[in-house]
């Protein structure tokens, strides 16, 4: 039978044994800590660094389309801007043809003009 000495020498050491591992409790639990922030820095880190490998690999896409985008509109006005001058180029040459059109038929009635004119004298002069 146990007396009161080692009754209480074993609550005693029961209480630095519980004490020991709270102690073990509360070191363990902080390296974990510890190592769980560690690894969420470092996942955080490369998570960023995907980021921003995505991000760059993004903003070259949409320079290279928008450089693509750029030459289309380019190429599209100078095809206007040619097609344009061709049609003033006939829309000229139509009007100059007109205009010689116009001055022949003039020459023309002229022309005729005149030889009625002279005819018209003619026949004056000879009555």
């Amino acid at each position: 039978m146990k007396t009161y000495g080692s009754f209480f020498e074993d609550i005693a050491q029961r209480r630095a044994e519980l004490a020991q591992r709270k102690k073990d409790q509360m070191a363990r639990l902080k390296q974990q800590t510890a190592q769980g922030a560690v690894d969420t820095d470092e996942l955080i880190a490369s998570n960023k660094e995907k980021i921003a490998q995505n991000q760059k690999a993004a903003d070259d896409r949409k320079q290279k389309w928008e450089a693509k985008r750029k030459a289309q509109r380019d190429a599209a006005q100078a095809a206007k801007d040619e097609a344009k001058a061709e049609r003033e180029k006939k829309e000229a040459m139509k009007d100059e043809i007109k205009q010689d059109l116009a001055r022949e038929r003039e020459e023309n009635r002229k022309a005729v003009e005149k030889k009625r004119m002279e005819k018209e004298r003619a026949q004056a002069e000879k009555d």
